[in-house]
């Protein structure tokens, strides 16, 4: 038995020392005394964003803009918007503005004294409103014969140092109006506009079917009594039909002149249509007079000239 032992012992060391000698030559085997090559690090896969070509970045968010406070935004609006009284745009004492829709104008009045605001020659109020009604005295009224209603408005405040805003709606046109009341005789004796759009519409035409070489302008235009007067017309002119007597643009602050047809010393009044700033006489006459005044009048007298024997205009 102990043969036995000794045999089994045997065989167990002899295969511990192949075992050794296999693992020294096997390629495998590690030397931990020699050192070792450092490895590159494992590639982490690039996100979806970074792979995007520059022009195909997107966008950084907006900035957000500084907020304005409303208050801000309506008064510097508002300031903007406002027309105040101007030394070169008077006649007489009357404030021309030019209307621009949404505009702000500047109206100053005085206690004891009536400022007036006129309208164009058959503009007519729908509607009026004040924001002070208790100490603003707002007034509507009509001048001028039948044939050319002027629509005023009065106003009047009861103290100094107050303003109110006035909407005056009519059937043309909305102003938009800032009363203010001064201290003093300083005032807004009359306020009216001239409107660069109707203008524009009287020297594009307003005379529809007839070209430009037809009409007829050879018309005199003469003083003959008086001082010369502010609404003196500009020209006269004739389609072949219809005669047309303009006059400048602010004659709607003035009185307009009636006017009369002369044959030989005989003088009638005669139907006219009032269009913006003309007369429009539906027939041609060969002598006309615009006659204002009773004690001081002013005669201005319209000669139609004879028309040209060869060629040429009439």
């Amino acid at each position: 038995m102990k043969s036995a032992l000794r045999n089994t012992l045997g065989a167990l060391l002899m295969l511990s020392a192949c075992a050794t000698t296999s693992m020294e030559d096997s390629p495998a085997a590690l030397d931990l005394g020699q050192p070792t090559a450092d490895l590159p690090a494992p590639s982490v896969p690039a996100a979806a964003e970074d792979l995007l070509p520059p022009q195909a970045q997107p966008p950084s968010p907006p900035r957000r803009a500084r907020a304005v406070a409303p208050i801000s935004a309506l008064t510097s609006a508002n300031a903007e918007a406002r027309r105040r009284p101007d030394p070169d745009a008077f006649v007489d004492a009357t404030q021309m503005y030019d209307y621009t829709p949404g505009a702000l104008y500047e109206v100053y009045a005085a206690p004891g004294y009536l400022s007036t605001i006129l309208l164009e020659s058959g503009e007519a109020i729908v509607t009026v409103a004040a924001g002070d009604t208790t100490r603003w005295m707002v007034e509507e009224t009509t001048s001028g014969d039948l044939a050319d209603p002027r629509t005023l408005l009065l106003i009047k405040p009861t103290r100094a140092g107050i303003r109110t805003n006035i909407v005056l709606a009519t059937d043309r046109r909305t102003y938009l109006i800032e009363a203010i009341a001064v201290q003093g005789s300083a005032y807004s004796a009359q306020t009216a506009w001239r409107y660069p759009n109707r203008e524009a519409e009287h020297n594009s035409g307003g005379i529809s079917g007839v070209a430009l070489d037809d009409l007829n302008f050879r018309y005199r235009i003469d003083v003959t009594r008086g001082r010369f007067p502010s609404w003196r017309p500009v020209r006269v002119f004739d389609d072949g039909r219809r005669t047309y007597i303009e006059f400048p643009l602010d004659i709607s602050t003035s009185e307009a002149p009636p006017l009369f047809l002369r044959d030989g010393a005989q003088v009638a009044l005669v139907n006219y249509r009032v269009s913006g700033n003309r007369y429009v006489i539906d027939r041609l006459f060969d002598v006309a007079e615009l006659r204002l005044g009773a004690q001081q009048q002013t005669i201005v007298r319209i000669s139609r000239e004879r028309p040209r024997s060869v060629g040429g205009r009439r």
